[in-house]
């Protein structure tokens, strides 16, 4: 059973800033996994297209919004017009975002516009979210570049991070890459399975942790070829710079409060703001 057949339903925020590139990239997980997608457009109160708010018809669309009502045509003509909904909503775009992941599985947004949206709806949402970013041009400096990267701790949120993120390499066949950020460590580190090769030195109790914890689902998904990092630095500047040139960049959210943010820094909403390519955030416990 893949990731997204498990979620019935992808939510891709449409219109806006990133909004065209969140769609393409919604509706290839959908066509992909055979979920059903649900397109939420958000608008100002009281303007034309909030008149037709809640499931509107085509042709309404069509003559208020034509490049949504273009959208939206196209992702039927893919999907089929039976597994494609488009839901309008008036309103403060993340509480609509929000609000539209409670009945999905995965929700995609597009990571343009304000930084004050994505954190709030990366905070909230009550689903895995994907804050999608232009792919950049291949950097063959990248140590992970091509790899789908996870951020792994050892903790709950961490875990969930980890089986996303083999779910989408072995539907994708993207090499994995797990990476542990060590504050104490002066260097970065390495281990390829595929190789059986160390790059540099061992730092022995991080790279256990991180064979540990890869041990179950590298054996559920045998097929991903899985590779093993130690990066130094802060958690949120490592994983962003293991994020270079990746494929996309999976992160546990540990949903911590107010204290907890200010304690430990908001790593979740820090990546999703600060990488250079697509970043899903996975909760510790899904809402």
């Amino acid at each position: 059973m893949t990731s997204l057949e498990r979620a019935a339903t992808v939510a891709v925020g449409v219109g806006g800033a990133g909004g065209q590139a969140a769609l393409a990239w919604a509706v290839e997980e959908a066509e992909r996994a055979g979920a059903r997608l649900l397109l939420v457009r958000v608008c100002p109160p009281g303007s034309p297209l909030d008149r037709l708010a809640g499931g509107p018809h085509g042709a309404g669309v069509e003559l208020i919004d034509p490049v949504l009502a273009r959208a939206y045509a196209g992702a039927q003509t893919r999907l089929g017009g039976h597994r494609v909904a488009l839901r309008v909503c008036g309103g403060d775009p993340a509480e609509v975002l929000v609000d539209a992941s409670a009945g999905a599985g995965l929700l995609v947004i597009g990571a343009g516009g304000t930084g004050r949206t994505v954190r709030r709806v990366v905070r909230h949402a009550s689903c895995p979210v994907v804050v999608v970013r232009a792919q950049l041009p291949p950097d063959g400096g990248a140590p992970l570049a091509g790899h789908l990267v996870v951020g792994v701790d050892g903790s709950p949120a961490s875990r969930a991070a980890l089986e996303f993120g083999f779910a989408q390499a072995d539907e994708h066949r993207f090499p994995l890459a797990a990476v542990h950020v060590s504050e104490a460590s002066r260097d970065d580190y390495f281990y390829d399975d595929v190789t059986l090769s160390t790059h540099f030195a061992v730092e022995p109790a991080a790279l256990e942790l991180l064979a540990a914890e890869t041990e179950a689902p590298a054996l559920e998904h045998p097929a991903v070829p899985v590779r093993r990092a130690v990066l130094h630095g802060t958690v949120a500047e490592a994983l962003i710079r293991a994020g270079a040139g990746a494929r996309l960049l999976v992160v546990g959210d540990k949903r911590r409060g107010i204290v907890g943010r200010v304690r430990t820094g908001d790593v979740p909403a820090a990546v999703a703001a600060g990488a250079h390519c697509t970043v899903a955030l996975v909760p510790e416990v899904p809402r």
